[in-house]
């Protein structure tokens, strides 16, 4: 997200994902925090970049609420590789967390995308349409008089 400050909007979004993160990926309790440096590689994920760091260039531009939805979706993946592997730390165990997230993030936001544009799509449909006004019946042809017809009906 770079230089520039946070909307409330960014914030709010930031705040689900870490909270997220922290609750149902690392399991913590309320009474313990992501620690700095973890919190620097979540906040990467949003520019495709290892850590979140000024002096590299942004190599993406993902929303919070992006990250938040691959966590979400990729949840049941992460959580069965983690519990059969044995981590040195919680940092590795976390950057083998994001390389997961990294790893589906392009999917998860070309599914919003389309899923944004289908309501766009859906928003520009001109309800007019879809009125049932149906036209009345106009006879084209003449009527056959024939009584033999009648009968037969």
């Amino acid at each position: 997200m770079g230089n520039k400050k946070m909307t409330s909007i960014e914030k709010e979004q930031w705040d689900k994902l870490y909270q997220y993160v922290k609750k149902e990926i690392l399991l913590y309790n309320d009474s313990q925090s992501i620690p700095s440096s973890l919190v620097l590689r979540l906040k990467g994920l949003t520019t495709g970049k290892y850590i979140e760091n000024k002096n590299i260039k942004d190599k993406a531009n993902y929303s919070y609420e992006i990250i938040l939805y691959t966590f979400q979706i990729c949840r049941p993946s992460i959580m069965s590789a983690i519990s059969n592997k044995v981590f040195e730390s919680e940092s590795n165990k976390f950057n083998y967390i994001c390389k997961i997230v990294e790893n589906n993030i392009n999917d998860v936001y070309l599914r919003v995308q389309k899923s944004k544009k289908i309501d766009e799509n859906i928003d520009k449909l001109d309800i007019n349409i879809l009125s049932h006004n149906t036209g009345e019946y106009q006879k084209k042809t003449e009527e056959l008089k024939n009584k033999r017809l009648d009968k037969l009906w």
